[in-house]
Formats: structure tokens, sequence, C-alpha cells
């Protein structure tokens, strides 16, 4: 295992930096400082078929990449780290008419989608634990689809994407909740077994 700083990483140095790894992690965390770096690592997990697996900001940042090449464009980003992006990836989540901002957190029901690898690896595990205020922009999914990133898993009201994988690649996939914080000593949460199982094949 090796620990990189995602501050460390970009386009020119990605394969570098990334060349020999089995997988890619991309932890959760409020630093948006890492944003730019994690996209550039899930882009080249992407292009180069590694295996990636995204927690919470990992997965915006997943989600980001494939936007980016999907509408070929590096002026989409999250309005939490480029609020002056073209297009939001990733936008507030407001309720109610008066439109008050929502900090989703704890732990929340997931709807997952039926024949997914998500459902497939959660089974009836449909809960995560949360802790976030941003949501994957709606308009995006469609795009997202057309290079093979489907949603697989949405809130209880179906307005947030609660999971992505693609389905053409050894192993992409995410959630924006914390998966990890759900695993116990000799019990690991599935995303993170099928993850690390993906690794081990490339290894």
């Amino acid at each position: 295992m090796r620990f990189i700083a995602a501050q460390d990483i970009d386009r020119d140095n990605a394969e570098t930096l990334l060349a020999d790894a089995h997988g890619i992690l991309l932890p959760g965390g409020a630093d948006i400082a890492h944003v730019a770096g994690q996209i550039e690592a899930a882009r080249f997990g992407w292009l180069t078929a590694v295996p990636v697996v995204g927690l919470s900001l990992g997965m915006q940042s997943m989600a980001t990449a494939i936007a980016r090449l999907v509408l070929k464009s590096d002026e989409i980003g999250m309005k939490e780290a480029q609020p002056d992006a073209r297009v939001a990836s990733f936008e507030p989540i407001h309720v109610g008419e008066d439109g008050v901002l929502l900090h989703r957190s704890g732990l929340r029901p997931i709807n997952l989608v039926p024949g997914s690898r998500i459902a497939a690896m959660l089974g009836a595990q449909a809960s995560i634990l949360c802790n976030h205020r941003y949501r994957l922009n709606p308009a995006l999914e469609a795009p997202l689809a057309t290079l093979g990133v489907t949603v697989s898993a949405h809130d209880e009201n179906g307005s947030i994407a609660d999971a992505i994988e693609a389905d053409k690649h050894p192993f992409f996939a995410g959630m924006q909740g914390h998966p990890e914080l759900s695993s116990r000593d000799g019990a690991p949460h599935p995303l993170l077994i099928a993850f690390l199982n993906a690794a081990a094949r490339r290894s």
C-alpha cells in the first residue's frame, strides 16, 4: 500500500505516480485542496482500466472526472471546490420551498438499482453513513451514462445519487456516503472487499 498526497497529482505526472498501481482508493474528507488531484487520479484510472473506488468526496471526484471526459471540458467542477465552474458537477442540496441547504448526516436508507454491481455487493445492506451537503447534478446522469457510468443507488426520495458504477471497467465504483465507517475488524464493507479483489486480480 502506498499513500500519495492528492495535492501532488496533476495531469502531467499522474502516469508517473500511478503507473504501478493495482488499484486507486480516493478517500473522503472536507479538504477541497484534494479535489484537483483526485480528479486526475480518477481520470487516469478510468483511461488505463486501473480499479478505482471513491468514498464520499472520492466518489464526487470520480463523477467529475467522467463528466469532464464526456463533455470534453475542464470547466466542469464541484460547486464547493470551483464555485465559478461553467457546469456544476456537484451542487448544494436544497430542500423545501425556501431552499434551505441540507446537511445530510447519519445512517440513511438507500434505494439500490436492481441488477447493478452495487446491489449485488450490498444485498440487503441498503443503508449508508452520510456526512455531506452536496449532490451529483441530476442533469449529468444521462451524459455520464453515455460512457457507461451509471447511478446505482439513490436516496429514499430519488433525488440524491448515493452510488455510481461502470459496467465496462474492471472496477470503477463509489458511494456518496462513507462505507469505510461501516467496516469492522474482520468484516470490511462489501464495496471495499470488491475493490480489493479487483486490485488483486490486476496484481
